[in-house]
């Protein structure tokens, strides 16, 4: 499941940083098993989010500006017939069928 892959990196990151100990940009990126450019990427979505990271050359790590905490929250629910044409607006009643490629 990519999505739980994601949010497991997220929380390795979090903590990496806020540990101080995510190493250069390169070691950091080695770490989390990802290329650089992916690294970077991430970053820069986590500072529009909001996230106050910076990096620090004299410590070698990305480092938290601010008290920063991380709160990842995500459920699974099974949809009945009736939540499916709640969710479609009654308009769509199949739209939540699995499609099957043969």
């Amino acid at each position: 499941m990519k999505t739980l892959k994601q949010l497991e990196r997220l929380k390795k990151m979090h903590q990496l940083i806020k540990n101080t100990n995510t190493g250069t940009p390169k070691e950091f990126a080695f770490r989390l098993d990802i290329s650089e450019s992916q690294l970077y990427n991430i970053l820069e979505d986590l500072k529009i989010k909001g996230f106050p990271i910076t990096y620090s050359r004299s410590l070698k790590s990305y480092v938290y500006n601010d008290y920063c905490e991380l709160e990842v929250l995500f459920s699974v629910k099974l949809l009945t017939q009736h939540d499916k044409i709640n969710i479609a607006g009654g308009s769509i009643p199949d739209f939540f069928n699995t499609i099957s490629i043969v």
